[in-house]
């Protein structure tokens, strides 16, 4: 590229990364979330619906927050009938995160709206803008050659909650 376009992106990225733009761009999805889902369990669920079943561990280290919280967080959607907690079968000591059939319900009608809600908000923009900031975006997160981002673009075959080594993250 002809132009150096880093600073642009990194004044962007850091505007896109305020809580006050990712919760205006997430409002939508919070305004008609059930109980148990607000701004900060939505990543959670979210996540999850990605991973599978999953660790404490594992899902806090997916989420990018510590272990107490994720765990906290994982409390509230589990008394919101969202979430369900169960033993390893490959670690007996270890507890596996999963969606309940209600919480993978749930989390499909709230990607829904956020996908209406996006499609609201670049449906005005020039031909090929939307796609081209979504290629984008997947380039920035997925590679081709050092990913940012590690949900959904783990090469290879990994059992959730499980390391590239086949051992299970600690809860």
């Amino acid at each position: 590229m002809a132009e150096d376009v880093g600073p642009e992106l990194t004044r962007l990225l850091n505007r896109l990364m305020l809580p006050a733009n990712r919760g205006a761009l997430c409002a939508p999805v919070i305004a008609v979330a059930p109980a148990g889902v607000d701004a900060q369990t939505y990543p959670v669920l979210n996540t999850l619906a990605s991973t599978g079943p999953v660790t404490v561990a594992r899902l806090a280290e997916e989420v990018g927050i510590d272990r107490s919280g994720t765990s906290r967080y994982a409390d509230r959607l589990q008394e919101a009938g969202l979430l369900r907690r169960t033993t390893d079968p490959l670690d007996r000591r270890a507890t596996l995160l999963s969606l309940t059939p209600r919480g993978t319900r749930v989390i499909g009608k709230l990607n829904a709206t956020l996908t209406e809600h996006l499609r609201s908000l670049t449906a005005a923009w020039p031909e090929g803008s939307a796609e081209a900031l979504a290629r984008g975006l997947e380039l920035l997160l997925d590679g081709p050659d050092i990913p940012v981002a590690r949900l959904g673009g783990t090469p290879g075959p990994r059992r959730a909650g499980h390391d590239g080594a086949g051992r299970a993250g600690r809860a």
